[in-house]
């Protein structure tokens, strides 16, 4: 089973077992399947009888491993899966096209990591004014997260977690950004209440609104959306509670989806 975009919502009730997650079947993951995951895990960490039953892809496990998903499981206390990890022997062998997986608890955290995500894009083949607009892009989807949980997480564990993968075949990149935050339709209650769904939320946030009685600024995500379709030729998705929203050149995609605590935003740009 590979989970990308599209199979990630197709096989959920397969892999969510109440407080399991199980990915023994799952040959290769999709950084926005990996964040979500991520994300689950959060929901699960205060459980008695959380379990995360780990791929028996050999391969996978390596790329896991590579991607330092174990500092994740470390910080949930999900230490049998550590242990297993940490135990698994592999090949001294870099992916370029790989990139680790974050989690940034604080906003100082994060914007001290933007040259990273610059080299990262560099060493993706995107060129120095690509990488850059990348970058701005990240540090706009990061910011975003922290700006709108600031003192409002809704458990213990805050901040981003980032994952990104590069396709050269394709010239495709994927770079997720997931928060377990309050969501797009908690950080826009106060200035509109009127809200009656996380879709709604979402296009409201998209349009340039923001939570924030009294401010006006907000344009965070058109910018992110403009750039992403017009200099990338892209797509954006984002996943916040159960709304699902993808825009694209060809306008935008609203579905309701299974619930997650927080969001997920992820950008699909294409390189020459």
């Amino acid at each position: 089973m590979t989970l990308d975009f599209n199979t990630t919502y197709n096989n959920l009730n397969e892999i969510i077992k109440g407080a399991v997650i199980d990915l023994s079947d799952v040959e290769f993951i999709h950084p926005w399947a990996l964040v979500m995951i991520c994300l689950l895990l959060v929901e699960r960490c205060e459980m008695r009888d959380r379990k995360l039953i780990l791929p028996k892809n050999q391969d996978l496990l390596c790329s896991l491993k590579r991607m330092h998903f174990c500092n994740i499981l470390s910080e949930l206390k999900y230490d049998e899966e550590v242990k297993f990890l940490n135990q698994l022997t592999m090949p001294e062998q870099d992916n370029l096209n790989i990139h680790e997986i974050l989690h940034c608890r604080y906003s100082d955290e994060f914007s001290g990591r933007l040259g990273h995500f610059y080299n990262m894009f560099k060493n993706f083949g995107l060129s120095r004014d690509d990488a850059n607009l990348a970058t701005n892009i990240v540090a706009e989807l990061g910011n975003n997260v922290f700006d709108h949980n600031l003192g409002n997480w809704p458990t213990d564990i805050g901040g981003c977690i980032i994952a990104a993968h590069n396709y050269p075949q394709t010239k495709c990149i994927e770079v997720a950004v997931g928060d377990p935050g309050v969501g797009f339709r908690g950080s826009l209650k106060s200035a509109f209440p009127e809200l009656k769904s996380d879709v709604e939320a979402i296009k409201k946030g998209l349009a340039g609104n923001t939570g924030r009685v009294g401010e006006t600024r907000g344009n965070g995500l058109k910018f992110i959306k403009s750039w992403t379709i017009n200099d990338f030729y892209g797509k954006l998705f984002i996943h916040s509670g159960d709304g699902l929203v993808i825009a694209g050149k060809d306008g935008s995609v609203e579905k309701q989806v299974n619930k997650i605590l927080g969001t997920i935003a992820q950008i699909m740009i294409y390189y020459k």
